[in-house]
Parts: C-alpha cells; structure tokens; sequence
C-alpha cells in the first residue's frame, strides 16, 4: 500500500514539474504593435485680408496721352472776321475709359487767375470750338499770352494699386499766343489796346531791357504795323497811359499827374513812350503822317484804384483808327 501512494506522489511531481517547465518555456502572447499617430495637418494658411472698396490689386494702366493742336496761330477775336474763331484739336489716348476732362485757360499776367474753363465727363469732343470770351464775358486782351491747360482722368483716377494711391490723369500744357485786337467802336472808330508793351521804369524808352522783353515788344508792335497797314486808309492816334499810384480827386494825384519834385510827371512820361511807339513803327514802314502820339496819363484808368491787382491793365498803349 506504501508503493502505492509513493508512486502516485512521484507522477504528480513529474506531471507539476514538466507542467512548470512547459509553462516557463511558452512565450508570452505578442503585444499589439503600437501605430504612430498620422502627423497633424499643416495649419491653414490665413487668407489675405479683404482689399477696401475702390482697390485694385492688379497693375494701374498706363495714364491718358493727351495731345492738343490749334488754329489760327493768332488769335484775334475782334468780330472783324478775320480769325475770330479758334479751333482746337484734342486727341486721347488711354488703355481705360476716360472718366472726365477739364480745361483751363489762364491770364499769364498778375495774378496769374483763371480766364476760362470747361469741364466734362467721358472723354472730351475731338474738335471745340471757342470764340475768346471768358466765363464771365470778358475779352481776351490784344498781343498777350495766355496759358491753357487740358487734364484727362481715366475711371481708376483715385484708387488704391497695392498700398498707392493711383495718379490716372495726363495733362498737356500750352500757350495760346493772342493777336492785336481790333475793336470796332460807333462811328466807325477801329481801337486797339496793348497793354503788353513794355517800357523802361519811370522812362519812355523801348531800349535797355533784357533780351526776352526786346523779343516780346518787337514781335507785338510789328504785329500792330501788320495791323495798321491792312487799314491803310486810317489816321492813328497812339495813345500812351499810366498807372496813378495816388488816390483820385486828390492833390496828390494831381502832383502826380504834372511831375513833382524832380519825379517826371504821369502826363510828359505817357507822351514820351506814345512817341517811342510812333518812332518804332515808323521804322517798321508806317508813314508818320498817319500817327499822332498823344500823353494821357492817369487820366482814363481801365482799374479801379483799389483793383491793385489789376493796375497792370492801365499802363498801356491805345491806337484809335479814324477816317
């Protein structure tokens, strides 16, 4: 009986044993592979911000090309039907619509203020056609220039090209050179007004001066012997005119009329320069028994005294034709 359970207590040793054997010798169950986790989208890029009304991102076009021609070469609108009309020729070119135009003409004497202008939407007339009033009616005045001025926009004038404010305006800048002005008065008298013509300072001499005014007042006063020869049948009294610098109705302007202490008088120095026009013209060809110079003075002021800024106006030469 003793064998017997020895022999049961030795197999279940050798079945506990091979058992703990078997066990240790089995590998443990796999693990699960850990997957790395997909990388992270890349942020959204953020969008530009939204550009402010008016603005263009692409490249401003080229401004208008403006290009203006006119005729006759002198102007003169006198109403005695020669050249009184003046026909300007405006030409644009522009890679976007026009929006507008403007012209501008101005007076190239003090103070230099606008004589006339016109404005007008889309893209100007090919051909205008102006009589020489200003806005207001006024006259052109006789052998002087004047400055004209024509600006073209395009529709994108205005707007913002990335971050800069965009000029889509051209411009042409002329001088528009005025002829002697006959001006037909009742009675038949034909006048001129010249206020144009310069003299030396205080002196009734047309010589002395710089280059550029020789220049003027020899182009002018052959335009004027032009003028006069083309009414040959005419006597002409060439008035000279001053500027009184003194109020009106006042010793004082009556001293200055006359000459006061060593000063020359008003008078004798608007005589002295009507007879150097005379003696220029005369050497342009006019006969002297046309032509009497005569010394008005301050006598006829064409601005009033507290117009300083037009007083230009009264220094100036005056021809009265008359049958």
């Amino acid at each position: 009986m003793k064998k017997v359970v020895f022999l049961v207590f030795i197999v279940l040793a050798v079945f506990l044993t091979v058992s703990f054997i078997t066990g240790c010798a089995t590998p443990p169950p796999a693990e699960t592979a850990q997957q790395p986790p997909p990388p992270a989208a890349p942020p959204a890029a953020t969008p530009p911000p939204a550009a402010p009304a008016g603005t263009t991102t692409a490249g401003p076009p080229s401004p208008p090309v403006v290009r203006v021609s006119y005729s006759p070469e002198y102007f003169s609108p006198d109403g005695d039907g020669y050249n009184d009309m003046l026909t300007v020729n405006i030409n644009v070119e522009s890679e976007a619509p026009v929006d507008s135009w403007h012209i501008q003409i101005r007076d190239t004497g003090f103070p230099f203020g606008i004589f006339s202008e016109w404005r007008g939407e889309g893209s100007p007339s090919g051909t205008i056609i102006w009589d020489g009033l200003s806005t207001t009616g006024a006259q052109l005045q006789s052998a002087r220039e004047y400055v004209y001025t024509v600006t073209v926009k395009n529709i994108h004038d205005g707007q913002s090209f990335n971050g800069a404010v965009y000029d889509g305006s051209g411009t042409f800048q002329g001088t528009l050179q005025i002829d002697v002005l006959v001006h037909r008065e009742e009675g038949g008298v034909l006048r001129m007004i010249v206020p144009s013509i310069v003299f030396a300072p205080d002196a009734g001499s047309l010589t002395g001066l710089d280059t550029p005014t020789m220049a003027s007042n020899d182009w002018i006063l052959r335009r004027i012997a032009e003028a006069l020869q083309r009414f040959g049948t005419y006597r002409v009294k060439v008035e000279g005119h001053a500027n009184p610098t003194t109020p009106p109705n006042t010793r004082q302007r009556t001293a200055e009329e006359a000459g006061a202490r060593g000063e020359i008088g008003l008078r004798p120095l608007s005589e002295e320069r009507a007879r150097a026009v005379v003696n220029y013209l005369v050497n342009l060809g006019v006969e002297r028994s046309r032509l009497t110079p005569v010394g008005m003075g301050g006598t006829r002021p064409v601005a009033r005294f507290e117009d300083r800024n037009n007083w230009w106006r009264n220094r100036r030469v005056e021809f009265i034709l008359e049958r």
